[in-house]
């Protein structure tokens, strides 16, 4: 996903919808964010569990304990690094290739 943010022209977004409707293109992007979103938040909780785990076994030691504890502040700030879910699902869609218009 690119570093800095551009303009997008909205003729852009229109190409990738069938039937030329831009608020279809707003509503699958709008439903990718939400899945994306579902995704990287059941891959964070995966990891904090994985590493609760292995806090339950290191509890004796306590280099292993703080060791544990910057791995998951560093999950932590990875995921608030992100860019938003709207914006890779923007991303996506205009990586897409434009589809050709539906004949009625």
């Amino acid at each position: 996903m690119p570093q800095e943010i551009e303009a997008v022209s909205i003729q852009a977004l229109i190409e990738r919808s069938p039937r030329r409707n831009l608020y279809e293109v707003v509503v699958a992007m709008s439903r990718r964010a939400e899945q994306i979103l579902t995704e990287l938040t059941q891959e964070l909780r995966d990891k904090l569990n994985e590493l609760n785990k292995y806090e339950e076994v290191a509890i004796r030691d306590p280099k292993q304990v703080e060791m544990l504890r910057e791995e998951t502040q560093n999950w932590v700030r990875l995921y608030r690094s992100l860019p938003k879910p709207s914006l890779i699902a923007l991303w996506e869609k205009l990586e897409e290739p434009p589809v050709p218009p539906a004949t009625p």
